[in-house]
């Protein structure tokens, strides 16, 4: 018999970034706890509100399956002698799993004949495996923080009081904390906070929903929506919709009540991103446009409650916002007195990062590497990418950014225009954080994509530089994310810039501030980049042996690579691709140890196949290093491919580790040039075999 479990945890309020996360990774993992116990159900359902977390398993039968499960022990000549007597390897194996050793059996296998026994599991009614199941669960629900309370040695995103644990109308027993669990769920903390007696899973809605909690999110969505449809109807303002604000709300309330409320007009002379960061940002507001597409002086907020005069809520609201708007106002207009570029000294006492200094020493690092990037790419625009570079910070001086930190790089595009700079260069100021994310716009200028790099350059060397390395599962100054915006600035405007180059130019500006060798923190810098490159043409698709072939001989402009792994990619499919990789695989590692000198002499050949490979090497690692030096990497690819049936000639009759010396040598110094040659290009060594290729 299959019957409905109900599993809700309820708790003081939970921050609203915390709900929707707990709720679907709790499902996959009680999904997983579930299967392994062998109780079979159809699926989970997941509802949540700021004082509850539930957990709806569909179908869940009152039995576990049975299981029969092969064990298998040492082999059978291991385990019985040859009188047929079980040895020690036999009898240890029996008392490790806690059997007679006459239970053994043989079981034949494709390895071979193994004594082992069949294990046979009987199933268990599912109210003897759940508390313990849910009991593991309940604190494995993921939080980014969690907390203890009272002198319990449990933790949980909020202090806990109440479960319910019901499968059917049978209460599942089970404790966390002083929390017994049984059937009473609570309604709204303020409009129905009376205990409710559940008598099975199936009335949970239903009853919540009369106490004034709507537990299902999406319907709590669907009415903020319908409450800011009907304002929109009302007023003939148009709401500007924002779902992840809809979302971020519902998760703050259990019975949304939507609310119009106003604010003076004189405030819209602020810019638009002051008023929208106020009300959308900080009060978790809904903002209001006209016909024209501008801000009206109205929003509208969700109530968690219903109150007789809703007048005395909308006023402390409009209240509230009116505070805020009132000190922006104050803010903006005292920092349009100044300058912008006039607050770039106030930066000296700035605090970047205690090792790499202040703000106005990282501008100045920054002003240097856009000029640099400028330099091979819009030389005519260094001396604004300077400028801009040291407009870049500015803004975080600003009153206006002090009280909205969010909008650094918005307001110093706003004050850069207001206070006389060109339309490009306030841009930058903007932009230059860009590209925030995978999904994130580029920057649209040359100048804003110059100062862009600097800046993440900058803070990739500078930590490295310090020893503020990213680990597998920390990255606090966003290293891998400015990395990749490096890589993705790069390639989408297409800006020829070698990577080693511009990590030497950033570690120059940091000369007096490294801990540890230059050429170290090169090093450290160079492989990390390579691997956020490998990764981000591994996620387009490309096999990573590929990728790793292209950059190993070390990361030159990305247009480059992205044109030599282009030609490789395609490469591969030719069939001469796969014994070219084999025949230098094998010159690669065989002349890996060999540190001599690389002249080769022809009066040391001793057979026509080496005279022959000498003889076409010269002429063909010509054409490649010719092909490869203007971007054709096709074509070098199938110069190299010619070369493949002398080589592989030369590994059938040639013994290149020979007796004499100076054969041998001369032969791995033929080897040796010839894998130089090509491995400038693409490095085949690392190049996986057939059926062995890397993900």
């Amino acid at each position: 018999m299959e019957r409905d479990y109900l599993l809700e945890i309820g708790c003081e309020e939970i921050p609203a970034g915390f709900i929707g996360p707990a709720l679907w990774h709790g499902s996959k993992l009680l999904e997983d706890s579930l299967r392994k116990a062998r109780l079979p159900f159809g699926k989970i359902d997941i509802q949540g509100t700021p004082r509850r977390l539930a957990f709806i398993v569909r179908g869940l039968s009152e039995r576990q399956k049975a299981r029969s499960e092969t064990v298998l022990g040492p082999p059978k000549a291991v385990a019985l002698d040859a009188a047929g007597k079980h040895t020690k390897a036999a009898l240890g194996f029996a008392k490790s799993q806690g059997i007679a050793v006459s239970a053994l059996s043989v079981f034949p296998t494709d390895r071979g004949e193994y004594l082992g026994f069949v294990r046979e599991e009987a199933a268990r009614e599912a109210r003897e495996v759940l508390p313990g199941i849910v009991s593991d669960f309940i604190p494995s629900i993921p939080f980014r923080k969690s907390m203890r309370w009272a002198d319990l040695d449990v933790r949980f995103a909020r202090p806990v009081h109440w479960i319910v644990s019901l499968h059917g109308e049978e209460v599942v027993p089970l404790r966390y904390g002083n929390v017994e669990a049984g059937r009473t769920t609570y309604g709204h903390r303020f409009l129905s906070p009376g205990p409710i007696a559940l008598a099975s899973p199936d009335g949970y809605e239903g009853k919540l929903a009369e106490a004034r909690v709507l537990v299902d999110l999406e319907s709590r969505k669907e009415r903020i929506r319908e409450g800011l449809r009907g304002i929109s109807e009302e007023t003939g303002m148009k709401w500007v919709e924002d779902e992840p604000l809809v979302e971020t709300v519902a998760n703050l309330v259990e019975f949304p009540v939507v609310l119009q409320g106003r604010f003076e007009e004189k405030f819209l002379a602020l810019p638009r991103e002051i008023l929208v960061t106020s009300m959308r940002n900080n009060q978790k507001y809904f903002v209001f446009e006209d016909d024209r597409g501008s801000l009206s002086p109205a929003f509208a907020f969700v109530s968690n409650m219903i109150v007789p005069d809703p007048r005395v809520v909308v006023a402390g609201n409009e209240r509230v916002l009116r505070s805020r708007l009132a000190d922006a106002e104050f803010y903006y207009w005292d920092d349009l007195k100044v300058p912008l570029f006039d607050r770039t000294e106030a930066l000296k006492k700035v605090v970047f990062q205690a090792d790499m200094g202040t703000y106005w020493e990282k501008i100045g690092r920054m002003a240097e590497i856009a000029s640099f990037v400028a330099s091979f790419a819009f030389p005519s625009r260094e001396r604004d990418c300077r400028r801009a570079a040291f407009l870049s910070k500015a803004d975080l001086t600003t009153g206006v950014v002090k009280e909205f930190p969010e909008l650094q790089g918005v307001m110093g595009r706003h004050y850069a225009s207001k206070t006389g700079e060109t339309e490009e260069i306030a841009s930058a100021v903007f932009e230059h954080y860009l590209p925030k994310g995978q999904s994130d716009d580029l920057p649209s200028t040359d100048v804003g994509a110059a100062v862009a790099i600097a800046d993440k350059i900058d803070m990739v060397c500078g930590c490295f530089g310090v020893g503020l390395v990213p680990t597998g599962t920390a990255d606090p100054y966003g290293l891998r994310r400015h990395t990749l915006g490096i890589l993705s600035i790069l390639e989408g405007r297409r800006l020829r810039i070698r990577l080693e180059e511009l990590v030497d130019r950033s570690l120059a500006t940091l000369s007096g501030k490294l801990k540890s060798p230059a050429d170290d923190v090169r090093r450290k810098v160079t492989e990390f980049i390579a691997g956020r490159y490998l990764n981000l043409q591994v996620a387009k698709g490309i096999p990573a042996d590929l990728v790793e072939a292209v950059i190993a001989p070390g990361l030159t402009d990305v247009i480059d690579l992205r044109s030599k792994l282009d030609a490789l990619v395609a490469f591969r499919s030719d069939a001469a691709f796969e014994p070219l990789a084999e025949v230098f695989k094998r010159a690669i590692n065989i002349t890996k140890a060999y540190s001599g000198s690389l002249d080769v002499s022809e009066r040391l050949f001793e057979a026509p196949e080496e005279r022959a490979l000498y003889a076409a090497a010269h002429g063909v690692s010509g054409r490649v290093a010719a092909a490869a030096g203007d971007g054709r990497y096709a074509e070098a690819f199938r110069e190299m491919a010619a070369l493949q049936p002398l080589v592989a000639a030369f590994f059938d009759k040639v013994l290149v580790m020979a007796e004499d010396p100076a054969v041998r040598n001369n032969r791995l110094a033929l080897l040796k040039g010839l894998s130089a040659a090509f491995s400038s290009v693409a490095d085949f060594s690392r190049v996986a075999s057939p059926g062995a290729q890397k993900p």
